[in-house]
């Protein structure tokens, strides 16, 4: 579309405080400028082990401020968990929400200052439903991962174990006020978590750049994420010590944020969240493997974008025309997956999947409103089953996965 034609939004509201021992150097003296005094720490078990949220609550309490940690966020957060949590931070009187971990805890920590401000369940809140009107507590971000970017979006997903599935909560008074981007606090990273939250970040700039909502501000940002995680993202797999590296793919996490947060992410997040809610894949993981896939289906929709971003990673094709660049991007990352180790689809699993489990999966897919509007290319049912028959092992024989 023209830009003459275009009319768009672009609010950036949160304060990102980047660089290596920022969370030591600025965090207390932030809480203080807020005039806050007890804090509510979310994070989860695997933190704990590390050391990180104990660090914090040590630092806090130097200065003069409370901290109560709650360190059972799970993966994909639970409903209950949520509810769990703000009962906590109301049982303690907590003043502000400090959320200190990936993009799971970021997620548990807006659905913790919904309930805190608002009357029900957080389910009664996912889109749709009722909208989030109430100010949630002042909610400070130190993501602790180099993939989720929540701690610059407005969105947080909820998990209902139950229905096995996946909902989203979102509203501009979920945007954290403050993210804390320090790199510091990822070297203790295990190299898989880099390489599925790296590609997570990857995706969310990848998908930015290609919505039908991105604008010149979200391909901006996208495309710089992109040429930061694509040089630097093989070196901090290979090393944790390489502290330019992680510096540099921790903040183009945040960069795709913003981008995703603008322009919203497609296809992928759509495929990639049932096979989470149901199956409990890691969701960095899920949409790496979904990647390559899903662009193959969406290349069609704009090969000038799709040979943009072919061309970050193999400049040679520079010379080739723009469909050409586009085609040879299928392959360009499932190469850069393979350097990370991600496999080449869900057999390790080791669920053979019948056509009533795809079914279900496709309907669920269809179903998330969030992304589907986005995609480049106009998604209907049976495309997302043929994108399913080639990523899972199938039941039927004569029909496994390419």
């Amino acid at each position: 579309m023209y830009l003459s034609q275009q009319t768009f939004n672009s609010v950036l509201p949160t304060n990102v405080i980047f660089g290596v021992n920022s969370v030591r150097e600025s965090l207390t003296v932030k809480i203080k400028e807020f005039n806050k005094s007890k804090v509510f720490i979310a994070t989860d078990p695997g933190l704990v082990k590390a050391g990180i949220p104990d660090e914090i609550q040590s630092l806090l309490k130097e200065n003069g401020i409370n901290g109560i940690i709650f360190s059972e966020v799970e993966p994909n957060p639970h409903a209950v968990t949520v509810m769990k949590g703000a009962d906590l931070y109301k049982a303690e009187s907590c003043d502000m929400i400090l959320a200190v971990g990936g993009g799971s805890v970021m997620d548990f920590s807006k659905a913790v200052g919904v309930m805190v401000s608002h009357s029900g369940h957080i389910l009664d809140y996912r889109r749709g439903e009722k909208p989030v009107v109430n100010e949630i507590p002042t909610l400070f971000a130190i993501p602790t991962t180099v993939g989720t970017g929540s701690e610059v979006t407005n969105v947080s997903v909820v998990t209902d174990h139950e229905a096995g599935r996946k909902y989203v909560v979102a509203s501009p008074i979920l945007v954290p006020m403050i993210a804390f981007v320090d790199p510091s606090l990822t070297t203790s990273l295990p190299r898989h978590v880099v390489a599925t939250t790296g590609i997570d970040a990857l995706v969310h700039a990848l998908e930015a750049f290609t919505s039908v909502r991105s604008t010149p501000i979200t391909d901006g940002l996208a495309l710089q994420a992109i040429k930061m995680l694509k040089d630097h993202l093989p070196p901090s797999y290979a090393h944790p010590d390489n502290l330019e590296a992680r510096s540099q793919v921790h903040l183009a996490s945040t960069i795709a944020g913003l981008a995703f947060g603008l322009g919203g992410v497609g296809l992928v997040h759509s495929c990639s969240h049932p096979m989470s809610a149901i199956y409990h894949v890691p969701h960095g993981l899920a949409n790496a493997i979904l990647l390559p896939y899903v662009i193959k289906y969406n290349l069609i929709s704009n090969y000038k974008k799709y040979a943009d971003i072919a061309r970050i990673f193999d400049p040679s094709l520079t010379f080739e025309n723009d469909k050409v660049a586009a085609e040879r991007l299928v392959d360009l990352l499932n190469d850069f997956n393979q350097s990370l180790n991600i496999p080449k689809d869900f057999s390790y699993l080791g669920i053979e999947f019948t056509k009533e489990m795809v079914d279900r999966l496709s309907h669920d897919a269809m179903e998330d409103k969030g992304t589907i509007p986005n995609n480049p290319r106009k998604v209907v049912r049976e495309d997302i089953i043929e994108i399913y028959n080639q990523v899972l092992p199938l039941y039927q024989e004569g029909e496994s996965a390419e």
